[in-house]
Protein backbone atom coordinates (compact mmCIF):
# COMPACT_ATOMS: atom_id res chain seq x y z
CA UNK A 1 0.00 0.00 0.00
CA UNK A 2 1.45 2.95 -0.73
CA UNK A 3 1.29 6.09 1.86
CA UNK A 4 0.89 9.74 1.14
CA UNK A 5 3.57 11.90 0.94
CA UNK A 6 3.21 15.37 2.64
CA UNK A 7 2.34 18.32 1.03
CA UNK A 8 3.47 21.84 2.03
CA UNK A 9 3.43 25.29 -0.14
CA UNK A 10 4.59 28.26 1.24
CA UNK A 11 2.86 31.65 -0.26
CA UNK A 12 4.41 33.77 1.43
CA UNK A 13 6.48 35.14 -1.08
CA UNK A 14 3.38 35.16 -3.53
CA UNK A 15 1.29 37.64 -0.81
CA UNK A 16 3.95 39.97 -0.55
CA UNK A 17 3.95 40.55 -3.92
CA UNK A 18 0.27 40.63 -4.20
CA UNK A 19 0.02 43.17 -1.78
CA UNK A 20 2.10 44.91 -3.30
CA UNK A 21 0.89 45.34 -6.60
CA UNK A 22 -2.83 45.77 -5.12
CA UNK A 23 -0.90 48.95 -3.01
CA UNK A 24 0.10 50.54 -6.18
CA UNK A 25 -2.90 49.87 -8.16
CA UNK A 26 -4.93 51.71 -5.58
CA UNK A 27 -2.27 54.82 -5.71
CA UNK A 28 -1.44 57.48 -3.71
CA UNK A 29 -4.90 58.83 -4.26
CA UNK A 30 -6.20 56.43 -1.88
CA UNK A 31 -7.15 57.09 1.78
CA UNK A 32 -8.53 54.21 3.74
CA UNK A 33 -9.78 56.99 6.15
CA UNK A 34 -11.62 58.77 3.89
CA UNK A 35 -13.03 55.42 3.07
CA UNK A 36 -13.90 54.39 5.94
CA UNK A 37 -15.89 57.43 6.75
CA UNK A 38 -17.93 57.68 3.60
CA UNK A 39 -18.72 54.10 4.36
CA UNK A 40 -20.13 55.09 7.49
CA UNK A 41 -21.69 58.28 5.97
CA UNK A 42 -23.43 55.76 3.23
CA UNK A 43 -24.46 52.99 6.14
CA UNK A 44 -26.16 56.08 8.09
CA UNK A 45 -28.05 57.48 5.41
CA UNK A 46 -29.45 53.94 4.38
CA UNK A 47 -30.73 53.11 7.77
CA UNK A 48 -32.29 56.66 8.53
CA UNK A 49 -35.53 57.44 8.62
CA UNK A 50 -36.72 54.42 9.17
CA UNK A 51 -40.88 53.23 9.84
CA UNK A 52 -41.42 51.04 13.26
CA UNK A 53 -41.45 47.84 11.40
CA UNK A 54 -38.24 48.80 9.25
CA UNK A 55 -36.61 49.75 12.71
CA UNK A 56 -37.43 46.81 14.37
CA UNK A 57 -35.45 44.60 11.68
CA UNK A 58 -32.82 46.59 11.80
CA UNK A 59 -32.70 46.19 15.79
CA UNK A 60 -33.18 42.53 14.91
CA UNK A 61 -30.69 42.36 12.51
CA UNK A 62 -27.82 44.22 14.70
CA UNK A 63 -28.78 41.89 17.68
CA UNK A 64 -28.09 38.79 15.58
CA UNK A 65 -24.70 40.48 14.23
CA UNK A 66 -26.11 40.59 10.92
CA UNK A 67 -25.28 44.04 10.68
CA UNK A 68 -22.29 45.55 12.23
CA UNK A 69 -22.86 47.96 15.62
CA UNK A 70 -21.70 51.49 14.48
CA UNK A 71 -20.46 53.54 17.28
CA UNK A 72 -21.43 56.69 15.90
CA UNK A 73 -25.16 57.13 16.48
CA UNK A 74 -27.42 57.25 13.69
CA UNK A 75 -28.77 60.61 12.70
Amino acid sequence: MASLVPFTLDLTAHEGTRLAAVLDALGTHWNPLDVYTDETQAHHRLYADLDADQQTTYDLLLAAGVLPELTQARP
